[in-house]
């Protein structure tokens, strides 16, 4: 996919899908059967883009060959049906090899966490990325919550050829505003959190990463097409239904999101890096409220 489009087709709903694990003996193993059917479910609801091996995806706690064994995997089920973009993290050495098996994997871009005492500086920041691209030739993603990255640091990474988009995740709407008036022409600029939803559309992102779209994509397709038709007020009434599953996530984490697609019929399987499961309380706590949305047309 060029550059051009991948930019244009990087907009809407951007899911960040977590890596579903099931359990042989002591071990988690990769459950590749059903990512594959969590990844159709995306295609079929009409999810535009996936990110994979994110920080949900929990990239931290994959081995280089589970991390191509994933993207292998949802590009291969996409079929270039929806965007997949592979998370990635490390310094400029590291990054570039992930990078570029990412890319022979099938992915068509990557969500860059570069390693932080890698990168102290702004000016580390932009060489980073700028030996990243020159490895690839498929996007780049980069990945923004920390103050270091400021505009006038974002016009310098819009300025490489790969960079098609920017996940924003510091949730601060006058600073999004800012970004979105200055760079939103050249780059689709994702806003990050369910909680920010709202906010994120008024003031013009070009998508919306928010972790319930895993298991309830329909209701976020609804809210931005409301969005885009300019009905805020369609967009805070689904938004309101979402408060009690924020207050859940606050408290259960990743968890919540892997029990969630398992109550879907999806695969979800054990959390590596936090407690594996839910317990049965708590499980039956997110199946109450997941209740409303199977009984109430939203």
């Amino acid at each position: 996919m060029n550059l051009d489009t991948l930019r244009t087709r990087t907009r809407g709903i951007v899911v960040f899908a977590p890596t579903p694990f099931v359990e042989e003996g002591n071990r988690t193993l990769v459950d590749v059967e059903g990512l594959e059917r969590n990844m159709e479910f995306l295609v079929q609801a009409g999810i535009p883009v996936v990110v994979v091996c994110g920080g949900v995806g929990e990239l931290w706690d994959l081995s280089a060959e589970e991390h191509r064994q994933v993207v292998e995997t949802a590009t291969r089920q996409a079929a270039g049906r929806m965007v997949v973009f592979a998370g990635i993290y490390g310094d400029a050495a590291a990054s570039i090899t992930r990078s570029r098996q990412a890319e022979k994997a099938g992915a068509d871009g990557v969500l860059l966490f570069p390693d932080d005492e890698a990168v102290p500086t702004a000016e580390a920041l932009v060489d980073y990325y700028t030996q990243v691209g020159r490895s690839i030739t498929i996007g780049m993603m980069p990945f923004r919550a920390a103050e270091l990255v400021d505009i006038a640091v974002l016009r310098r990474l819009a300025a490489l050829p790969n960079v098609v988009a920017l996940k924003e995740e510091r949730e601060h709407m006058d600073e999004f505003q800012e970004i979105v008036l200055a760079l939103g022409d050249q780059l689709s600029i994702i806003g990050a959190g369910d909680a920010f939803a709202p906010s994120y559309l008024v003031l013009g992102g070009s998508g919306l990463a928010c972790s319930f779209s895993n298991f309830l994509p329909d209701l976020y397709t609804q809210m931005w097409e409301a969005g885009q038709q300019g009905d805020f007020a369609r967009v805070m009434e689904i938004h309101n239904t979402l408060v009690p599953l924020n207050q859940l996530r606050r408290r259960f984490g990743l968890r919540l999101i892997k029990a969630a697609l398992e109550l879907r019929g999806l695969a979800g399987g054990p959390c590596r890096s936090e407690p594996p499961r839910l317990s049965p309380g708590e499980r039956e706590e997110l199946a109450e409220a997941l209740g409303y949305f199977a009984a109430v047309a939203v």
